[in-house]
Parts: C-alpha cells; sequence; structure tokens
C-alpha cells in the first residue's frame, strides 16, 4: 500500500533548536526523524537535506486568512490567539527568544495543539491551491533569507550611541539600540518583488549612513557587490539589446543624452522617465529616449493592459499604463539580482572556507569575507555578472566596516 505525504511541523526555527511534530508524537533527535517527511507550514534550518515542500510559499505572500475555510479559522485565531498571549508573556519577562528554544518555553499540550491546528491548514493549501509556477525560486531564496535572519550583526554601539543627542539621528539611534541585531527579510513585501525587512528586522535596507559605521563584518572584512546600472541594464536586456562593457550612465550619455549632459543628469532624467515622469527633460531628450527605448513593443509582449508578466513568471495584477514600464523594469532586476545572489551563496558554501552573504541590500550582496578565500573574489564577479540578459558590469567594495567601503577593480 502507497502511503500518502507525511505532513509535519517544526517547533522552532533556529538550527540549534532542533523539533517537529508527527504523526501524533514530538521528536527533538533529527536522527530520529521519519525518512518520508514531506510536507510543512515553513522551513527551518535543520531541514536543509530534505525533500519537503512548504505551504507558507504557496500562498505567494497573502493573508492566511484569505484562504481558509471557517472552521479552520475559528481553529486558527483561537490557537493564534493563545500563541500570542505565551509570546506577551515571555516578552515582560524579558525571554530573550533568539537565545531559548521555544518548545522550552510552552506548555507541551499547546505545542500540540498549535501543531495539530497548522497540521489542518498544511493540508487544506494542498489539496486546494496549485503549485505556484515561482515555488522554487520561492523555496531556495527563502532558504537563504532565513539562514541570514540567524547571523547575528556585529555591532559597535558606541558609535551608535555617540549620535543619541543629535536630533535629527535620535529615534533612529534608539531605535537601533532597542532592537534585535538580525536582519529578518519578507520575500513577499513589495508587489514587484524586492525585498523588504519585518517590523522586528534591523533595518538595514534603511540605515541611515552615519551609522554605517558601527556595522563590522565577524570575519576580516566585507565585501560589496552590486550591478552597474541594474535596472538599466535589465531594460536593455528585455529589448534584447547587448549589454555595454563601461558604466552604463557613461553609454546614455554617448548614445542618447546630447553634448553637455553630465553622468548625474543622465542618471536623474532617466530615473524620472522609467517612472512616468513626461517633465524630466526637454521634448526632444524625452523623444530620444522613447524611440531608443521602444516602450511599446515591450509592453505589448510582457503587459497586457492591466496584468504584467515578467520573463520570470511573476505576474503583477491591476497595473495601470503609469506605472507599467516601472513594475516590469524593477520586478525583473529584483528578480535576476536575487537569482544571482543564489548563485555567489552556492559558490560560497561548496568552494569557500566560511565567507557568507551578510546582507543583501536591493541590487547589492555584502559578503562578509575570510582572508583565506581571496582566491574566489573573481569567480564570484564572473558568476554574479554573467546573467540571462548578458554580462553586468559589476562594482566592488570592501571595507572593515559597512560605512568604510571604498571601490576597488579586482576585489
Amino acid at each position: 500500500m502507497k502511503l500518502g505525504p507525511m505532513i509535519f511541523q517544526t517547533l522552532d526555527d533556529k538550527d540549534e533548536c532542533v523539533g517537529i511534530y508527527t504523526d501524533n508524537a514530538l521528536i527533538f533527535d533529527a536522527a530520529k526523524f521519519p525518512t518520508t517527511l514531506s510536507r510543512t507550514w515553513s522551513y527551518a534550518p535543520y531541514l536543509q537535506n530534505y525533500d519537503v515542500e512548504y505551504a507558507n510559499l504557496y500562498l505567494e505572500g497573502e493573508p492566511l486568512g484569505s484562504i481558509l475555510p471557517e472552521y479552520l479559522r475559528d481553529d486558527w485565531e483561537e490557537v493564534f490567539s493563545r500563541l500570542q498571549a505565551f509570546k506577551r508573556s515571555l516578552s515582560t519577562a524579558q525571554v530573550d527568544l533568539s537565545e531559548t528554544c521555544f518548545y522550552d518555553l510552552v506548555p507541551t499540550r499547546f505545542l500540540i495543539d498549535l501543531c495539530e491546528v497548522k497540521n489542518k491548514i498544511t493540508e487544506h493549501i494542498f489539496q486546494n491551491i496549485p503549485r505556484p509556477a515561482r515555488y522554487e525560486f520561492y523555496k531556495k531564496m527563502g532558504m537563504l533569507l532565513e539562514e541570514i535572519s540567524h547571523q547575528p550583526i556585529r555591532i559597535d554601539k558606541r558609535i551608535i550611541s555617540s549620535y543619541a543627542t543629535t536630533p535629527k539621528y535620535h529615534n533612529q539611534c534608539t531605535n537601533l539600540l532597542e532592537c534585535a541585531p538580525y536582519v529578518t527579510y519578507d520575500l513577499f513585501g513589495t508587489k514587484t518583488g524586492r525585498l523588504t525587512t519585518t517590523k522586528a528586522s534591523f533595518p538595514i535596507l534603511t540605515l541611515n549612513r552615519s551609522f554605517r559605521d558601527a556595522i563590522l563584518p565577524h570575519h576580516d572584512y566585507y565585501i560589496e557587490l552590486d550591478f552597474n546600472g541594474a535596472e538599466i541594464r535589465t531594460l536593455l536586456g528585455l529589448l534584447g539589446r547587448p549589454q555595454p562593457p563601461e558604466d552604463v550612465h557613461q553609454f546614455h550619455l554617448d548614445t542618447v543624452f546630447p553634448d553637455g549632459t553630465t553622468r548625474e543628469q543622465a542618471k536623474t532624467i532617466f530615473f524620472a522617465w522609467l517612472y512616468g515622469s513626461r517633465t524630466a527633460a526637454s521634448p526632444e531628450v524625452m523623444k530620444k529616449l522613447e524611440d531608443y527605448y521602444q516602450k511599446d513593443e515591450i509592453l505589448n509582449e510582457y503587459w497586457d493592459g492591466s496584468h504584467i508578466r515578467t520573463p520570470y513568471h511573476k505576474v503583477i495584477e491591476n497595473t495601470s499604463a503609469h506605472h507599467a514600464l516601472n513594475y516590469l523594469v524593477q520586478s525583473t532586476a529584483a528578480d535576476l539580482s536575487l537569482l544571482q545572489f543564489l548563485k555567489v551563496n552556492e559558490l560560497l558554501k561548496t568552494q569557500g572556507s566560511g565567507s557568507r552573504i551578510a546582507f543583501l541590500i536591493h541590487d547589492a550582496v555584502v559578503l562578509d569575507f575570510k582572508k583565506e578565500d581571496e582566491h574566489l573574489i573573481n569567480s564570484i564577479v564572473q558568476l554574479m555578472s554573467s546573467t540571462r540578459f548578458g554580462n553586468f558590469k559589476i562594482n566592488i567594495k570592501r571595507g572593515k566596516s559597512l560605512g568604510k567601503m571604498r571601490s576597488t577593480e579586482n576585489g
């Protein structure tokens, strides 16, 4: 007799807090996990080597309540209310959940009740929601983001505290000193697919540059790699145009803009045009941009008048003509960047000696780097630059803090 999928739930999402619930039993030893584990709600690091499907990714960011039938919604609201009450109590008692296994802090009966409801929700999702076309991307990206979320940030609090009496920085200074030193990304935080951070996260994406000196590597130094003109190059790729080997804004000066235009002016005008401005420059320059980038040709392929369907199979619904090109380019560039970051992560894991991805900051990846891995830098750059739309020029910086990054040609 063929057995059906084995549904289970994790009891904590920290690598050192191994624990699952399945078949009416709590198991805290990975060596005793059934080999048939196949479906659960969400990923935990100790599941890395298991072939498991994750129900939360089927929702693609949609709220859980929007897909649950009434009986499951009632069950979930009841157990979720109890979960929140436990978390409030632990917070009041100043228990650091990043340092303690959750299952050691709550009654066993509650763990079982919580897991039983999550089992029912997991089963309902797999029975009623089709597997997303982008599922494998979500899975790989989710695993990387989860790994990053458990890496503590090394912070020099003296530098942050030095801004406490400056009115302009006082509020963010206070928040940085009080928040947990972990970056937690939301894979589904925007409609275009660009990453955001959760409310409780260290705000790496919006961190004021004045505070960057306080962010220090655990290893020898940081290396930051970012794409030179990622969105412009993505637009060129969507048109099937070759990628310029030089700085893409200089390329614009040479091919689109009239003599006398500065690099910064060209950059400002281009992005204003991309974001929908009709008055960013003279009518002659705006027409030249329209003629060169053939906006209608691109939109005819990827926009049906309402929905955008990107080359990465992402659907952005209810998009107006005013936003269509911007959303298409931003979404495609975001997916392209994340896929290249996944390649870099795989190279570091298979060939490195401990260097790792520290942060993802829009179209840049920051590596916490060990000197022993310097022989890999050229390979990392070549791998990241090689995209489905051709070779993208990579800008490279390195430094002893996030605020002291200096450009370098060879890494």
